[in-house]
C-alpha cells in the first residue's frame, strides 16, 4: 500500500450518517442542476430517445444515489439510503463498512451487486462514506466498524498507534491519481506550466486539504516541496491551513468568479462531472506525476459471525464485477487505468515519491500557520441518554459522535473532556474532569480520550446538572487560557437544568459577566439535542460570552456541529 510519508499524523470518530464534505459537495447542488435539466428540455424539442435518456438521470439521481449513464457505464455518485438485502436469505447478518468518500459510492454499488447473486452472502452491508483519518482515531468503542476502507497505509499507522494495536490491511483492490481541477478557461491559460510548482505557487490560487487529515494533500506537498521554493511554500500555507479541513469541496470550484483550482483525486473529479454535467472541470495532470492513493480493506470485527461475510466483500472488490464499477468509477485497477478526464491538460503519471524531508518541511510550516483550537467538552451523561433510538441508544450514537469528532479535527486541537449529569463527582459535584488538557495530534492523549468516552456507560444516570457545570467548566477553561488558540468551552446538552439546589439561569448568566476577561476570552457553545433543551435559557448563556447555540434535532445529527466547534 502506498503511503503518503512524512510524519505520521498522530504524532504532530445512526440513524443519519454523517455526511463528509466532498459528498456533501455532490448533494448540495443537486436540485439546481436537475432544474437545469428541466429547463433545457422545455427551451428545446427532444427525440424520444433522448428524453426517455434524460428521464433516466433524474430518476436515478432521485434513486440508489445519482447514477449517471455515460454510454454503456453506470457510474455510482452517492450512497444508497440503506443495506442492501441479500437475495440468499431472509435474515442476513448486518455488516457496517466505513469507506473513504471517494470510493464509498463504487464500494456500496459492487456490495449490492453482491447481494443481488442467489449465492451471495447472507449479509446486509452498510457503507458510510467517513474520512480515514478520523476513523484512524476512533477505533475505540462504538466507534469502530466491522471494516474499514482506507486510502493510505499512512492511516493505517495512525490506527496502531492511537488503538495501541495492530490491524492489517488486505491486498490494495483500487488506486486513483491525484490532480488538479479547475475551470477549463483556467486551465487553457496554464499552456505547459504544469509543475507541481506551477500548479500550488502560480497565478491561480488552489484549494488544498489538512495534510495532516488527507492523503492526497501529503502526495501533493510531498512531491511539491521538491520544486516548490521555500517562500512559495510558505505563502501556500500561510493562505490555505487557516481555512483548511480534511477535503475540500469542488462545488466552490466551479461557482467561484475567478480563477481557482483544487488538489483532487481522478476519482473525485468523475463523481463531480458526472453529477454535473453542466459545471464540468478539467483535469490538470501535473508533468512529475505523483504517487496515487491506494485503497485497501481493512478488517476490524472481532465477531466471528461476521468475519466471513467481511473477507466475502473483501474477496468480491478484487473480482471482475467489482473491477469493472470501480474502472467506470475513476479508479485504477489490476486490469488497467480507467478512462482519462475530459478536458484533459498534460498527461496522468503516477510514479514519484511523497516521502521525507520535503514533507516534513511543508508539514511544519502548514501546522504553524493552522488555525489552532483549545476546547473544553462537557457532555450530557445524565439518565435520558439511555433512552433507545433506531441506531441504538442516546448514549450510544453520542459517544461514536465524540470519538470521531476528536479524531476528525486538526491535529494541533487541545481538548480536554468532562462529564455532568447530577453529584457525579468525586465531591459530590454536578461535574468530572475525564481527561486533562492534551494535544489530538498525539496518539497517547487521542487514545485516552476514546478510552474515556468507551467508559461513559458506567457514569451514566441521573438529572442534568447543567448550570453548576458550565460554571466550573467556563472558571476552568479561563484559567487554562492558552495564547494564539481559540479558547472554548463546549456543552453537550441533552436536557435543561435539572438540578434545584445548584445556580439558578440569573445567577449563572451573573457569574459569567463577572468572569468574563476580554484579555483572556473564553468562548461558550452550547450544543442542544432534541426538543427538551430550554433553547431560551441556553441562548441567554452563551450571548453573556458571545458564544452560540446550535439546536439538533437529534443527537445522530451531534458530529457535524461538534467537529466545527472543535475546529474542524
Amino acid at each position: 500500500m502506498t503511503g503518503a510519508g512524512g510524519p505520521g499524523p498522530e504524532d504532530v470518530d445512526t440513524p443519519r450518517r454523517r455526511i463528509g464534505p466532498y459528498e456533501q459537495s455532490l448533494r448540495e447542488s443537486r436540485a439546481r442542476v436537475e432544474a437545469a435539466t428541466r429547463q433545457r428540455a422545455r427551451r428545446r424539442r427532444r427525440t424520444r430517445v433522448v428524453a426517455s435518456l434524460a428521464a433516466l438521470v433524474v430518476a436515478a439521481g432521485l434513486g440508489y444515489g445519482a447514477f449517471r449513464h455515460v454510454g454503456n457505464r453506470e457510474v455510482p455518485t452517492a450512497l444508497p439510503t440503506s443495506a442492501a438485502q441479500p437475495t440468499s436469505c431472509s435474515d442476513p447478518v448486518k455488516v457496517r463498512v466505513s469507506a473513504a468518500p471517494a470510493i464509498a459510492p463504487a464500494v456500496a454499488a459492487a456490495a449490492e451487486a453482491l447481494a443481488a447473486r442467489s449465492d451471495g452472502p447472507c449479509a446486509a452491508y452498510t457503507i458510510e462514506a467517513e474520512e480515514p483519518f478520523a476513523v484512524a482515531g476512533s477505533l475505540a468503542g462504538s466507534g469502530r466498524p466491522d471494516a474499514w476502507i482506507t486510502d493510505s497505509s499512512v492511516w493505517v499507522r495512525r490506527a496502531d498507534a492511537v488503538s495501541r494495536s495492530t490491524v492489517e490491511p488486505g491486498e490494495p483492490f483500487a488506486s486513483s491519481a491525484v490532480l488538479v481541477a479547475m475551470k477549463d478557461q483556467s486551465a487553457a491559460a496554464l499552456a505547459n506550466r504544469l509543475g507541481w510548482a506551477d500548479l500550488l505557487g502560480g497565478a491561480v490560487p488552489m484549494r488544498i486539504p489538512d495534510p495532516n487529515r488527507s492523503a492526497i494533500a501529503r502526495v501533493a506537498l510531498g512531491v511539491a516541496s521538491a520544486s516548490l521554493p521555500e517562500a512559495k511554500l510558505r505563502a501556500l500555507a500561510t493562505t490555505s491551513a487557516p481555512h483548511a479541513t480534511g477535503s475540500v469541496s469542488l462545488d466552490g470550484i466551479a461557482q467561484a468568479d475567478g480563477r481557482v483550482g483544487a488538489v483532487v483525486s481522478q476519482a473525485q473529479l468523475v463523481a463531480w462531472n458526472t453529477v454535473h454535467p453542466d459545471e464540468a472541470l478539467a483535469a490538470v495532470a501535473p508533468a512529475e506525476g505523483a504517487p496515487a492513493l491506494e485503497y485497501s480493506l481493512v478488517p476490524l470485527t472481532t465477531d466471528a459471525t461476521k468475519a466471513p461475510f467481511v473477507r466475502a466483500l473483501q474477496e468480491h472488490l478484487l473480482s471482475l464485477e467489482a473491477r469493472k464499477i470501480l474502472q467506470d468509477s475513476g479508479f485504477r485497477t489490476s486490469d488497467g487505468d480507467p478512462a482519462a478526464p475530459s478536458p484533459l491538460y498534460g498527461e496522468i503519471r503516477v510514479e514519484g515519491r511523497a516521502e521525507g524531508a520535503g514533507l516534513n518541511r511543508a508539514a511544519a510550516l502548514w501546522n504553524a500557520a493552522a488555525k489552532k483550537t483549545q476546547a473544553l467538552m462537557a457532555v450530557d451523561v445524565s439518565g435520558s441518554m439511555l433512552e433507545r433510538t433506531d441506531g441504538g441508544t442516546r448514549l450510544a450514537i453520542l459517544q461514536k459522535a465524540t470519538v470521531r469528532s476528536a479524531a476528525a479535527v486538526s491535529t494541533t486541537t487541545v481538548a480536554s473532556l468532562w462529564i455532568y449529569s447530577l453529584h457525579v463527582g468525586d465531591r459530590g459535584d454536578d461535574y468530572r474532569q475525564l481527561t486533562d488538557y492534551g494535544g489530538l495530534g498525539v496518539s497517547k492523549n487521542l487514545g485516552a480520550l476514546d478510552d474515556a468516552v468507551a467508559g461513559l456507560d458506567s457514569f451514566v444516570g441521573g438529572g442534568s446538572g447543567l448550570y453548576d457545570t458550565i460554571a466550573a467548566a467556563y472558571e476552568r477553561a479561563k484559567s487554562r487560557w492558552k495564547p494564539g488558540y481559540a479558547n472554548t468551552l463546549i456543552v453537550v446538552a441533552d436536557g435543561p437544568n435539572e438540578d434545584d439546589y445548584g445556580l439558578t439561569l440569573g445567577q449563572l448568566t451573573t457569574r459569567l459577566s463577572e468572569a468574563k476577561d476580554a484579555k483572556r476570552p473564553v468562548r461558550v457553545v452550547v450544543l442542544g439535542i432534541g426538543d427538551r433543551v430550554d433553547a431560551k435559557a441556553m441562548q441567554q448563556v452563551v450571548a453573556t460570552t458571545g458564544g452560540q447555540y446550535v439546536a439538533t434535532d437529534s443527537v445522530a445529527e451531534l458530529q457535524p456541529v461538534l467537529t466545527t466547534a472543535l475546529g474542524g
